[in-house]
């Protein structure tokens, strides 16, 4: 069971989903859902928690449909979760899992939380992390319109204003943070990429990413909601909202800490998160 990272691109249905894995044989699995922001993809969510949960969980990183190196079907309006709903589920019967525990940062929460409502039965757990959905949102924040009119000024210093956005402290990259802006802008630009993206934030009335209150009173999963508390991009309120809907659902609140819990805060994060898997918490 090595903790090396094996790249590949696996059929679900008609997409193929860009899969990075770690752990691959231990005992119990967990799906990584990122974010939705322009050139996205589960390795800039996440590679860096992979090495603090490989040694213990088969670790499975994913570029959602829409997004990365996965498929970029034409998609209808406020369609993009309900196809990627199936899509992970396709991924699931083709790796031969039967059940998985999830951990979904912003619209990846929010897509946890219908993979929870549509199968129960093949999920453990789940983290969510700045959850997109809330009921309680009147529209999207001023940051978060920046995120989705990204594409009105696509230039790598659009780009680091939105990663600053995500962050509390965006001092943490440095001088990296140009850097990390060009290689995201790099995805970003693709035009299959922004096409996805313009998609993904083409709404019918309605069609937002949240479920409906009875669905959300019916999860019966074990949740923990963390959010970091001057997350500028999704408000705190939304987990707070979800907190008191979410039957089995825990509220965790991270001081100094932005949008990218995983990021800023990731010892912390990890800590609560591996604590949790573990019935610790």
């Amino acid at each position: 069971m090595g903790n090396s990272i094996v790249t590949s691109d696996v059929r679900a249905g008609q997409h193929s989903i860009r899969l990075n894995r770690a752990g691959e044989g231990n005992a119990d699995a967990v799906l990584f859902l990122h974010g939705s922001g322009p050139g996205a993809t589960g390795m800039s969510n996440f590679s860096g928690t992979i090495p603090a949960f490989a040694d213990s969980y088969d670790c499975l990183v994913i570029d959602e449909v829409g997004w990365g190196d996965s498929s970029h079907p034409d998609t209808p309006p406020g369609a993009r979760i309900r196809q990627n709903v199936e899509a992970v589920l396709e991924l699931l019967d083709e790796l031969d899992l039967d059940r998985v525990h999830l951990v979904g940062n912003s619209m990846g929460g929010a897509l946890a939380l219908h993979l929870l409502a549509r199968a129960p039965e093949r999920f453990g757990k789940a983290v969510l992390m700045g959850a997109a959905g809330a009921g309680n949102m009147t529209g999207p924040t001023p940051a978060m319109m920046r995120l989705i009119n990204f594409y009105d000024d696509p230039t790598p210093r659009a780009m680091a204003e939105l990663i600053s956005f995500m962050l509390h402290d965006p001092d943490l990259f440095g001088d990296r943070l140009g850097t990390i802006a060009e290689e995201r802008l790099a995805v970003a630009v693709r035009p299959e990429v922004e096409r996805s993206h313009r998609q993904t934030f083409t709404m019918a009335p309605g069609t937002g990413p949240g479920l409906p209150e009875i669905a959300l009173n019916r999860i019966p999963h074990d949740v923990l909601l963390v959010h970091g508390r001057e997350d500028v991009i999704v408000p705190p309120e939304g987990s707070e909202w979800f907190a008191r809907r979410i039957p089995n659902a825990r509220l965790h609140l991270i001081p100094h800490c932005g949008h990218w819990a995983q990021i800023e805060q990731a010892a912390h994060f990890n800590a609560v998160t591996r604590s949790f898997l573990a019935g610790q918490l």
